[in-house]
């Protein structure tokens, strides 16, 4: 996530307020599956298209830290539990 803002129409009589969050595009490395060294999932940058989304705030459902593993590839650690993130890094 690279960062949280709202939007508000102005000009219509509702004047609804969206919440939206900025995010940097991953995609799934291996097709998603676990790491076998470090049972996460790794991901990594596009190589080409879309790098950068924005979405409403109420689709995002967690967080998880992501660790640098290599050249634009990261582990992501979804348990965010300190032990595990010191171990990997």
């Amino acid at each position: 996530m690279v960062g949280l803002f709202k939007t508000r129409n102005i000009l219509s009589e509702a004047r609804g307020v969206q919440h939206l969050a900025l995010l940097c595009v991953l995609h799934p490395i291996n097709a998603g599956r676990f790491h076998l060294a470090s049972c996460h999932i790794r991901v990594g940058k596009w190589t080409s298209g879309r790098v950068m989304g924005i979405v409403d705030i109420r689709t995002v459902i967690g967080q998880a830290h992501v660790i640098p593993t290599g050249e634009r590839q990261w582990i992501v650690n979804h348990r965010i539990d300190l032990p595990t993130f010191n171990e990997i890094y």
